[in-house]
């Protein structure tokens, strides 16, 4: 079931971007952390090769765009109390840079930058026919061109669409890209969901039915009881919308349990289902839609606490959710029943941080430390396979900042990035 369920997904890719080896957008091609590489090192004793590292990569948390021998990423510099953001382009396979270019829009510290660290979140999204798409946390939503980086078209989620955010992170989805279209979530009054021509920056339509504020989370597309859909989580909710018109197909009501902020994409775990988690005690859901395109009907499944999640993300590989929770340690939680195989917290088990899938393996990255723990994705037992430090740490990281880019692993590579520092390890197998 398991297996014909990611055979649908990689099916129905989102046009224009690429499949394979590459990682064009936020959580890779389908939005789900799951890289397709096979033949990884994984056994680290040491850290593995550097075969290039950046250390201009500015402010910010957001991690790398992967398409056709390039790498894109956008950073943050400071002068005083003013931030502006910046997008690179470098050979993904050497490091040079093919070009660097500022984008329009300068803002000042607030209490948030001053302690957590201003600069970019968002993760550049770049599609084959050559068109970048990057959000700033004030909102500056950019069109450039991939080739020279050169500006096509901006908007403003707070001036022009009259955008709010559940609280004062800063903006911090990554805009999605489906076919024509640009998927966006400038929350507010207006409509929390927005899709634009990717082409013009035009806005073809708005959930003018739903007006939840925007959370920290990322919208991903899925077909749900044979509809397609945008499903995202708001600051109050978590919400399917008509493909075609935004209309409001669904929502689960989680105001009861959605504070502060509510950060990790949801994951599609079946043609019917979605699974959601955020942190701050919110814990976890199972969700089955059901109904047609008229009227459809979100239901809990199961809902519990061993899963809370609080910006790490997690993956769903062959019926079982991995990730970190804050309660519990890195877990494996079974999708049948909702209940824990196993818990790793305490002593040797890697700390909290963020996830990627590869090879049969979760390679976990540590959010205080830097290292990079490798755990076999087997919900039988938490076996540890390898574990490596970064070489270096930030010297420019904010008081309460931590290391909470994503790791990306593209085309025999792991990017690993500590806000100016973005490293490249060569973790092919047949060669290490």
């Amino acid at each position: 079931m398991w297996q014909m369920l990611r055979s649908l997904l990689v099916t129905g890719l989102l046009a224009g971007l690429s499949q394979g080896g590459d990682w064009p957008q936020w959580r890779g091609p389908n939005r789900d952390d799951l890289s397709t590489e096979k033949g990884l090192k994984k056994d680290f004793k040491s850290t593995p090769k550097v075969i290039w590292k950046m250390d201009d990569a500015g402010i910010g948390y957001s991690g790398p765009a992967i398409l056709e021998g390039k790498l894109y990423l956008v950073g943050g510099t400071v002068a005083g109390n003013s931030h502006q953001d910046e997008v690179s382009c470098l050979n993904a396979n050497t490091g040079e840079k093919i070009w660097k270019i500022t984008l329009p829009g300068k803002y000042e510290d607030n209490s948030s930058d001053n302690n957590w660290g201003g600069g970019p979140r968002c993760n550049p999204t770049v599609t084959k026919d050559g068109m970048i798409y990057v959000l700033g946390i004030r909102g500056d939503l950019c069109c450039l061109s991939a080739k020279e980086g050169k500006l096509i078209w901006t908007k403003n989620y707070t001036k022009d669409f009259g955008g709010k955010l559940m609280s004062g992170w800063g903006f911090s989805e990554s805009p999605l890209v489906d076919g024509d279209k640009l998927i966006c979530i400038p929350g507010g009054s207006e409509g929390t969901i927005i899709a634009l021509n990717r082409n013009t920056g035009e806005t073809l339509w708005r959930s003018k039915d739903l007006k939840d504020d925007a959370a920290y989370a990322s919208v991903v597309k899925a077909t749900l009881a044979g509809v397609e859909q945008y499903v995202t989580l708001t600051g109050k909710n978590v919400v399917g919308v008509a493909a075609d018109t935004g209309n409001l197909l669904w929502k689960l009501d989680c105001a009861s349990k959605f504070r502060v902020a509510v950060i990790p994409t949801p994951v599609v775990v079946g043609k019917d289902l979605i699974y959601a988690t955020a942190g701050y005690g919110a814990g976890c859901d199972l969700i089955r839609i059901s109904g047609p395109a008229s009227g459809q009907a979100a239901e809990r499944v199961f809902t519990n606490k061993d899963m809370s999640n609080h910006h790490g993300g997690v993956v769903f590989k062959e019926g079982y959710i991995y990730g970190h929770s804050d309660s519990k340690g890195w877990v494996c939680q079974d999708m049948a029943k909702g209940q824990l195989m196993w818990d790793l917290k305490g002593g040797k088990a890697p700390e909290k941080g963020s996830v990627t899938y590869a090879d049969g393996a979760l390679f976990c990255f540590g959010e205080k430390s830097g290292d990079l723990t490798v755990l076999e994705a087997n919900p039988a037992e938490a076996k540890e396979l390898g574990r490596f430090k970064l070489p270096e740490q930030t010297k420019i990281r904010k008081p309460r900042g931590m290391i909470w880019t994503h790791p990306v692993i593209a085309n025999g590579k792991l990017y690993l990035r500590d806000q100016d520092l973005l490293f490249c390890f060569d973790i092919n197998g047949s060669v290490n």
